[in-house]
């Protein structure tokens, strides 16, 4: 008899923390922690050790209009799926294409941002001119991002080596010190790269081939907050605000050269 209860005691323990597990996972909609990656300005990155960006921005503005606090976490950028699905963070809001292979882990809001891919060289790589031109070459990339995955679709047809990255930033040193002949970068993100660093350039840009930057939660968690968000993104571009920022960032499509 005591062995039974003890049995019934040990399951109902496991059934109440399997309750409060989904309950923190499912999701308190008024406390999200915000997964990120801030090595991707002008999105995210750190300035006087405060996260800022064009993303926070974004972030800041829809919570205000759903009515949710945030908290931010920093790691890295091919870890964000694994924490959201281990449920160590709640969103993810990280210059994140919407890809159809992202989508088959989690749910992604309406974009907020419509995403290009840029190759990028060194200025005396005169042989570099076109796409068609990095066939044999070694392309660098941030891993985990929309950008490595094509260049891994490419890399038969191309005949290339994808050299992969902890950060964007690692890429373009690697160019810069001749590891790889071409990196390929966010188109806005690069401009910043650009400018810092005289000896590249930009020679090729496309569409990124994802439905755009999207918000991120775990795949059928959050149904209805996911609702209000979109919402407020449309809200947002329709009041006039959203241009505002875009301006602020030097993300109006003008702006990049």
């Amino acid at each position: 008899m005591k062995k039974i209860l003890s049995l019934l005691c040990v399951g109902f323990a496991l059934f109440f923390v399997a309750c409060s597990k989904e309950e923190v996972c499912g999701g308190n909609d008024k406390e999200l922690r915000v997964g990120l990656n801030a090595e991707y300005p002008p999105f995210e990155y750190k300035q006087d050790a405060k996260i800022i960006g064009f993303d926070i921005d974004i972030l800041d503005a829809v919570s205000k209009k759903v009515g949710f606090n945030y908290t931010l976490n920093h790691m890295s950028f091919d870890g964000l799926i694994p924490a959201l699905k281990a449920c160590k963070i709640d969103m993810i809001i990280s210059s994140m294409s919407a890809t159809q292979e992202r989508m088959k882990q989690v749910d992604f809001s309406i974009p907020y941002y419509e995403g290009e891919t840029l190759y990028i060289k060194r200025k005396d790589s005169a042989d570099i001119v076109d796409k068609d031109s990095i066939k044999g070459k070694k392309v660098g990339v941030f891993l985990g991002t929309v950008q490595e995955q094509a260049a891994q679709k490419m890399k038969d047809e191309y005949n290339i080596k994808v050299v992969m990255s902890e950060s964007i930033l690692g890429a373009i040193l690697n160019l810069k010190s001749g590891k790889v002949d071409v990196a390929l970068a966010d188109y806005a993100t690069a401009q910043g790269y650009l400018k810092e660093n005289e000896e590249l350039i930009g020679f090729y840009h496309e569409k990124d081939g994802s439905e755009g930057l999207s918000i991120a939660f775990d795949k059928g968690k959050h149904a209805e907050l996911l609702a209000k968000i979109n919402e407020a993104i449309k809200d947002l571009k329709e009041s006039g605000e959203y241009d505002k920022l875009l301006i602020k960032h030097n993300l109006r499509n003008e702006n990049l050269k």
